[in-house]
């Protein structure tokens, strides 16, 4: 992504050449396009540079998500939905069920699940 900024930023600086040789020119048709073009390489470089922002957000996430401590809320989808309690069920416990409390630290959404 840097070689592209580097680019963008190589032709930005022709565009700027350009338009310093154009002023010895009188042909206003010619200036037109150099402005034109030296705004359209502007918007490209900012457009690319909110591409990476995006991208390093993006994988910021990612990597959040593969290292979160929980699995997905049914809520919210956070993966911050953890077991906070288990114990024998009062009802199944000599059976080997267990009655575990899940609770989700984004969204506050908390149930109980009897599991065997």
């Amino acid at each position: 992504m840097q070689d592209v900024i580097d680019a963008v930023s190589n032709a930005i600086s022709l565009t700027k050449r350009l338009r310093n040789i154009s002023e010895n020119i009188k042909e206003a048709e010619f200036r037109n396009i150099v402005a034109d073009l030296s705004v359209e390489l502007a918007e490209a470089k900012m457009k690319l540079a909110d591409l990476i922002s995006e991208n390093a957000d993006l994988r910021k996430q990612l990597s959040e998500i593969e290292t979160a401590p929980g699995i997905a809320c049914p809520s919210c989808r956070k993966y911050t939905y953890i077991v906070v309690k288990s114990e024998p069920d009062k009802t199944f416990g000599d059976l080997g069920g267990l009655r575990r409390t899940y609770q989700c630290s984004a969204c506050g959404l908390k149930e109980e699940k009897i599991e065997t």
